[in-house]
């Protein structure tokens, strides 16, 4: 497990916090400060391994926000703290005690994992829900995970002009699907089922090779110039 942020290369976006609890990795925290026109956007994406004592994983992640932390911006935290939102617990108090000071809150309200009957909220969005009042979040379901993702939606925010950016998409249709589908049908996996040493880690990394290879195949890169072009329906 782990986090990243991505962004778009119009949004100027400043790398300032990584915290990673080596040699473990069992805690992970990165910020990005995004400056989006007249605003200014913290996003903070935060990992804790299940086993990691929350009163820890809390004081790191006090120290993060008292690092980043003003009045002049907006905090977005986001990730997999690994605390089950959808029942009362003692974790759950802990996290609530602790981010209303920095003025965000958890703005998740649906299960981000179903299994059989048993339904959870592991992945969160903490947000301050009474400055930033029109925002709309709800679940991806990504096909690849168990977990699905959530989508934060923020209306107030406008992206400046990107008409003169050259960016890169991977359009997906269901010609392509089904070419994808068949490959990986057709594929022995004979690197990964063959491994020797049983090794997990190498196990995973030929799958995920021999996969991306089968999926940079199927869907390959194109550049357009204008996003309007990309975001079309269907």
């Amino acid at each position: 497990m782990g986090v990243c942020v991505c962004s778009f290369r119009i949004i100027c976006t400043l790398l300032i916090l990584i915290w990673v609890d080596t040699p473990t990795k069992d805690i992970e925290i990165c910020a990005v400060k995004l400056h989006i026109l007249s605003r200014t956007i913290i996003i903070i994406t935060v990992y804790r391994s299940p086993t990691v004592n929350i009163a820890y994983i809390l004081n790191n992640l006090k120290a993060a926000l008292n690092q980043v932390y003003n009045n002049n911006v907006d905090i977005i935290l986001c990730g997999d703290l690994n605390i089950n939102y959808f029942n009362d617990n003692q974790n759950k108090q802990a996290v609530n005690s602790l981010l209303p000071c920095h003025r965000i809150y958890s703005i998740i309200k649906f299960p981000t994992r179903i299994h059989n009957i048993l339904h959870t909220i592991i992945y969160n969005i903490y947000s301050n829900k009474f400055k930033n009042e029109r925002y709309l979040v709800y679940s991806l379901i990504n096909g690849l995970s168990d977990h699905d993702a959530q989508v934060l939606s923020l209306s107030t925010i406008i992206l400046p002009d990107n008409s003169n950016e050259f960016l890169s998409y991977r359009e997906i249709s269901k010609h392509s699907l089904n070419e994808f589908q068949t490959s990986l049908n057709h594929e022995v996996w004979e690197n990964v089922l063959s491994n020797n040493d049983n090794n997990t880690n190498t196990n995973f990394n030929n799958f995920l090779n021999t996969f991306l290879g089968k999926f940079y195949t199927s869907f390959p890169k194109k550049i357009e110039q204008n996003l309007c072009r990309i975001l079309k329906p269907g």
